[in-house]
């Protein structure tokens, strides 16, 4: 009797260690699959910054001076206007249009239509994009970047700071403008 004993309990170890060693790789499964989750989704911690004072100021391109009229110095203006001229621009401004210039390696170039400009001045652009920047809804993927915005496409872009008066800032949002 005592091999037939010997045998069963030989038998429990066996199955203890098959138990065992299915738990392991189901951790290790587990662990894996969770690991490639958190890649994939960027599940890392966002940490509130505050955007510096000084990026909400008003830059200085473009402003009138004091008994300057945008008769003289943009008459173009009164033909074509991007607001009604005798409407004051706001303070802030925060997003503007144009068509991509050109694709740098985190910027687009931009003709604006001097929205941002107290002139109404067109001018060249440099819209800076980081990881936080969402283009046409997708956030952070310079692959996807790359291949959604062409040279020629019609933009429009919001920051998170004041642009008004400024030919270089940071884009948190840039989506295509779809025309019909």
């Amino acid at each position: 009797m005592p091999s037939i004993e010997k045998s069963k309990n030989q038998h429990i170890d066996n199955k203890k260690m098959y138990i065992t060693f299915i738990i392991i790789i189901a951790l290790i499964a587990g662990i894996i699959v969770f690991i490639n989750l958190v890649q994939k989704n960027n599940l890392g911690l966002e940490v509130y910054a505050p955007i510096p004072e000084a990026s909400m100021e008003v830059g200085d391109i473009g402003n009138l001076e004091i008994g300057e009229s945008i008769e003289s110095v943009n008459p173009e203006a009164i033909e074509n206007p991007v607001r009604p001229i005798n409407a004051p621009i706001p303070t802030d401004i925060f997003n503007t249009s144009g068509i991509i210039l050109a694709i740098q390696g985190n910027s687009i170039i931009v003709r604006g239509l001097g929205t941002n400009f107290d002139d109404q001045i067109k001018r060249d652009l440099v819209v800076l994009i980081d990881e936080n920047t969402h283009v046409n809804g997708v956030y952070g993927d310079a692959e996807y970047f790359k291949k959604s915005l062409k040279i020629g496409d019609n933009v429009s872009i919001e920051s998170p700071y004041n642009i008004h008066g400024k030919t270089e800032f940071l884009a948190r949002y840039i989506n295509n403008i779809i025309e019909e």
